[in-house]
């Protein structure tokens, strides 16, 4: 299941980016938004990155402007990990790889006062990715970021906005990416801080189960950012299966988050 993970992670990575092929690694660079978790790279199964490899990769995002960054199963490269921190890469992060299948998500209603819904216009795309980068503590959302999100919607990203009904202000959103292969991953669950502790990350991460259930997925996975999204999850369906690796670094060799 993990090899059936990564591949769907590395097709989602190359999706709409720049890829380059750098010693065993793939690397992905978004051409619009300089995130550092919208450029990454995965290593190819069992790789065993030399030092020329691993200065190759560095460069491949140094020379675009981007910071070298990793996303991957430790479990399928083990070799990786030691070889990256010998060359001056921190662990930036190690979370959980949570899993949910039909028939084990579990009901959790929109809280009252707010609505679900799917962003139809350029407003409502820049209304979701505003409570997004808020949430997250990023910059307002340009609007290459909004026809971006846009276009991925068109290429079967499912979208939902959750929004407080009365004032139709934006409360937060989430996204569950395109379904390959029969599999799906929820990500960027996200509520402004003023909507917290209401139950709407719950709310917007069953919805989009559900929806990438209906658009053919039999998987759909998540990573929490931490003990308390790891509870949300959980009471949703879904069950910690595995962990993703996330190693960071900078051309001046300090570690990035």
């Amino acid at each position: 299941m993990s090899k059936r993970l990564q591949e769907y992670m590395l097709a989602s990575a190359c999706s709409g980016r720049e890829v380059v092929r750098a010693g065993p690694f793939t690397v992905t660079i978004s051409g619009h938004d300089a995130n550092v978790y919208l450029n990454y790279a995965i290593p190819d199964e069992g790789a065993e990155p030399s030092p020329a490899d691993v200065a190759e990769l560095v460069e491949a995002f140094t020379s675009r402007g981007r910071t070298p960054r990793l996303e991957y199963l430790p479990g399928l490269a083990p070799a990786v990990e030691p070889a990256l921190l010998a060359a001056g890469f921190t662990v930036a992060e190690r979370l959980p790889l949570m899993q949910c299948s039909p028939g084990a998500d579990a009901d959790c209603p929109v809280p009252d006062g707010f609505e679900l819904v799917v962003p139809e216009s350029n407003e409502d795309v820049a209304a979701m990715l505003g409570a997004q980068h808020e949430a997250f503590g990023e910059p307002p959302p340009s609007p290459e970021h909004v026809a971006n999100t846009r276009a991925k919607a068109k290429g079967g990203q499912l979208q939902l906005l959750a929004r407080e009904i009365a004032t139709g202000e934006p409360a937060g959103g989430g996204v569950a990416i395109a379904v390959r292969d029969g599999i799906s991953e929820v990500a960027g669950i996200a509520v402004r801080p003023r909507y917290e502790r209401r139950g709407l990350g719950a709310a917007l991460t069953l919805h989009l189960t559900r929806a990438a259930f209906a658009a053919g997925a039999t998987l759909v996975y998540l990573t929490p950012a931490g003990e308390a999204q790891e509870r949300v999850y959980a009471r949703v369906g879904y069950r910690r299966t595995d962990s993703v690796l996330f190693l960071s670094y900078n051309s001046e060799g300090e570690a990035t988050a």
